[in-house]
């Protein structure tokens, strides 16, 4: 170890690697290749070229490391405060402010620094091996936390799922064709009161288009949790978390969505399981029979033109931010690849939403789950469903482009597109099974951005059901959906859980039931 300095390499690596770990449950590991690859090749070039000048590999390693981590602390922490206090700054004439001004002076620290390397005599050799052991123990905690989180979200299941399976099993009805089933889901779609109250939005149209099909609209319906994993880890195990043995930050809780109860028992009973890319890994249940995604292989997501969305949020974080800032005097094509990150998002919704039309005529029976970011942030549609500019960069929690009042209108505009593309679906669907089908649309969460109203779990909740439409009720909530299809159409022994909206309270990392958003609603009534 004494020999081979390989820590500057490793620290190349390390930011990378670190910001994947805290991200890989909304990023794959693929995304960071380029992030990855670039510091890496370069700290090597960087490597080899500072031996040439030292004949000394140590002291290479050494230069390199301090160039390394000198320019990651200048990009991720000091350069954008450095440029708003010395921004429109002027000593003997010259703006120090400028961004030629403070890169200049960054290389003149970093040749300043080599000069100081360069001259010690000392051969660097304890060092050297103290240094290797620290990146050692650097990079290892998070790459770590990667290969743990992909190995039980491939892997693991939860003992209480295989309990609970084997104690309720389903079964088809001898000489009846099981119908395919949609399980649709619309993310931070909210109920039509709190879109009237807080929105000012009248959904009703959409809506009765629903129940003049034949759905059931539950008016006053509540997600179980305000968080899609965990509102999604319950609905497809038809079952409150703690019950399945699943804290806050729990790791278990992307095998128990991947690997859930539901698909596990249409497995069962022989149903062919659909799924869709939807640009958050933890929906993204690559064990289905089919799984579409607009990006034909994994060299499309990686050679993607434009920037990726690990590399937006490198952007986002660092001194990359300027560059946004600069984005509407930038070139059109500059300005295009900063936006590759949504237009990337922009294409796995309309793809998952064109794609859905196109279903029915596929092989039956099958369970088609569908997690669709819309209409969550970062607004992508206008209601005509044009792409809307962005100016900021790329991120699915936070988005700060759309604060107050501007909200609303984003939220609102992308909902008018996202119903006009549902109604195509759910039409398309209807005339094209050969067997009246199942489905469920239904939002995972509701709006949290509503100032004054708690509306986190209020959420849109409709069935297309043609038995057992009498067990639905106004409050149902998503923890009981699949307990009544299982129990009216295969022979299942569910009983119904109560109704409960749940927050997460990751201080205290736990559960907290609370009232929700209260509804007076009535349910609608179809239309003969």
């Amino acid at each position: 170890m004494r020999k081979i300095p390989f820590y500057p390499f490793l620290f190349a690596l390390y930011p990378m690697v670190y910001l994947l770990a805290v991200n890989v449950d909304q990023i794959s590991p693929i995304m960071a290749f380029r992030s990855m690859a670039i510091p890496f090749v370069a700290s090597v070039v960087l490597f080899l070229l500072m031996a040439l000048v030292t004949h000394n590999w140590r002291r290479a390693a050494l230069v390199t490391a301090f160039w390394v981590v000198a320019i990651y602390l200048l990009f991720f922490f000091f350069y954008v405060p450095l440029y708003r206090t010395f921004e429109k700054t002027v000593v003997f004439g010259i703006n120090i402010g400028r961004h030629r001004t403070l890169i200049l002076g960054l290389a003149v620290l970093l040749l300043a620094g080599t000069a100081l390397i360069s001259t010690r005599r000392s051969n660097f050799g304890t060092l050297t091996v103290f240094l290797n052991l620290v990146a050692i123990a650097a990079i290892a905690i998070p790459l770590g936390q990667i290969v743990l989180y992909k190995y039980q979200s491939g892997i693991m299941g939860t003992a209480s799922q295989s309990q609970d399976q084997a104690e309720s099993a389903v079964s088809l009805t001898p000489g009846e064709n099981p119908p395919d089933v949609y399980y649709i889901i619309l993310d931070m779609y909210t109920r039509e009161d709190l879109l009237k109250d807080f929105f000012k939005y009248d959904n009703s149209p959409f809506l009765q288009f629903l129940t003049d099909k034949g759905f059931y609209v539950a008016n006053c319906s509540q997600s179980n949790y305000n968080s899609t994993q965990y509102s999604i880890g319950s609905s497809l195990n038809m079952d409150y978390l703690p019950d399945l043995g699943l804290g806050v930050e729990d790791p278990d809780l992307v095998p128990a969505v991947q690997q859930n109860r539901v698909m596990a028992l249409f497995k069962q009973m022989g149903y062919r399981t659909v799924n869709f890319e939807s640009g958050f890994s933890i929906t993204e249940l690559r064990n289905a029979d089919e799984y579409l995604s607009p990006f034909s292989n994994v060299w499309d997501s990686l050679f993607y033109g434009g920037v990726n969305s690990f590399e937006a949020m490198i952007l986002k974080n660092s001194a990359g931010t300027l560059i946004y800032e600069a984005k509407p005097n930038l070139a059109k094509k500059y300005q295009t690849i900063l936006d590759t990150p949504y237009i990337q998002y922009r294409e796995r919704i309309a793809y998952a939403l064109e794609k859905l039309e196109t279903i029915p005529a596929s092989k039956s029976p099958k369970f088609v789950f569908a997690h669709i970011l819309a209409p969550h942030d970062p607004f992508v549609f206008d209601k005509d469903g044009n792409f809307v500019f962005r100016e900021t960069p790329f991120t699915l929690n936070g988005d700060k482009e759309y604060p107050g009042e501007t909200y609303i209108p984003g939220y609102t505009s992308e909902l008018q597109y996202l119903n006009a593309q549902v109604e195509k679906i759910v039409t398309d669907i209807l005339e094209n099974s050969d067997e009246p089908p199942i489905i469920i649309l239904q939002g995972d969460h509701g709006a949290p951005r509503t100032k004054g109203i708690d509306g986190s779990s209020a959420i849109l909740n409709a069935y297309y059901l043609t038995m057992g439409k009498d067990q639905l009720y106004p409050t149902i909530s998503p923890v009981n959906t699949f307990r009544v299809v299982f129990d009216q159409y295969f022979n299942g022994q569910f009983p119904l859980l109560q109704d409960q909206p749940y927050k997460i309270d990751f201080d205290a990392k736990n559960y907290i039931s609370y009232d929700g958003y209260a509804c007076s609603a009535q349910p609608l009534t179809s239309t003969p």
